[in-house]
């Protein structure tokens, strides 16, 4: 693992904090690899990722959410496992320290199905947002033999699935169901272009200069125009209306109010929290004063819309003229 934040190891909660009252003890032990390690420091804090040493230490959900590295490394307890394909969650296996769960055990006697569902979702929550912060890569280790062994055989799929798109022309496309074409075989209204944000996002300013190599065939039902294109939205930012990995129909410059909208948005001081990039898709509202006799925008916040960790208002104020406002988000296809 790398200093300068570059990469940190993170775990659920499922060993309890020893290393708390005793320096010495180490809270994560696996004998057949010789590896101990402890939670990350309790004099730390939120701190923990930038604190001298923490690269030798383990950070938990508390303490690594809203922030990216590199790479992450995952240590997916006995809390988290997959039987015949199927996730199992199992709060129970947790630290008794946790306090995410606090109050488990007595909600699962009077409540049984909504302390399962509620623990369900923060367990799968916690490895989600774990899994997420590392930009470049992520590597995972479960405890348990049949979790691996399912990683392991999804992951190898993936590569040879990878390996098979790179040898053909046509870029990967996966989970869009809808006929895609090359910019020259797009014969007719209903195709509209795919943009890939991160490369073209500059350009969308100019609309009529930019061009994409492929686009993709709209149902008969969606009235198709020259100002729609379609994109993918990464993360988890938005995922009260847009899914992680979902591809999505905008419609470019839109004009109008823009107030309670979700746009594509693109300005040089964003960072965006799911891929880094100057650019993000997010509900758009403006703050608005009146000077000499109209109204101008004081600020403008850009919400996200999520039920996952760690996503803030982006909020500009002094660089609001640097902002444009790519597309309107109109659905996911």
């Amino acid at each position: 693992m790398h200093k300068d934040n570059r990469a940190r190891m993170v775990a659920g909660y499922c060993w309890p904090w020893a290393s708390k009252k005793d320096k010495k003890s180490m809270d994560i032990v696996f004998p057949e690899y010789g590896f101990a390690a402890q939670w990350n420091l309790d004099n730390d804090g939120m701190l923990w990722a930038i604190a001298d040493n923490s690269v030798e230490q383990i950070g938990g959900i508390h303490t690594c959410q809203g922030l990216e590295f590199d790479y992450i490394g995952v240590i997916i307890g006995d809390d988290f496992v997959i039987r015949d394909g199927r996730v199992i969650t199992d709060a129970g296996k947790r630290a008794g320290q946790d306090r995410s769960v606090h109050g488990y055990k007595k909600l699962l006697k009077e409540q049984p199905d909504y302390a399962q569902a509620q623990a369900d979702q923060i367990i799968k929550n916690t490895y989600r947002t774990l899994m997420t912060r590392g930009q470049k890569g992520c590597y995972l280790y479960a405890t348990d033999a049949e979790t691996r062994e399912y990683f392991a055989s999804f992951l190898a799929s993936q590569t040879k699935h990878e390996q098979a798109r790179e040898s053909s022309k046509m870029p990967d496309f996966n989970g869009l169901e809808l006929p895609v074409v090359s910019r020259l075989e797009a014969n007719s209204e209903q195709y509209v272009p795919i943009y890939d944000l991160s490369i073209a996002a500059g350009e969308f300013s100019e609309m009529q200069t930019a061009e994409a190599d492929y686009w993709a065939e709209l149902p008969d039902f969606m009235r198709s125009s020259p100002d729609l294109f379609i994109s993918r939205v990464v993360g988890e930012s938005m995922n009260r209306r847009i899914p992680n990995g979902s591809w999505c129909l905008f419609r470019a410059n839109p004009g109008g109010s823009r107030q309670g909208k979700i746009v594509v948005v693109q300005h040089r001081s964003i960072e965006d929290p799911d891929h880094g990039g100057s650019y993000t898709v997010k509900q758009y509202h403006s703050e608005k004063v009146e000077e000499y006799g109209e109204l101008v925008n004081q600020r403008i916040l850009l919400r996200p819309l999520t039920n996952a960790f760690g996503y803030k208002d982006i909020v500009l104020e002094d660089e609001q003229e640097d902002l444009v406002v790519i597309g309107e988000f109109l659905t996911v296809l």
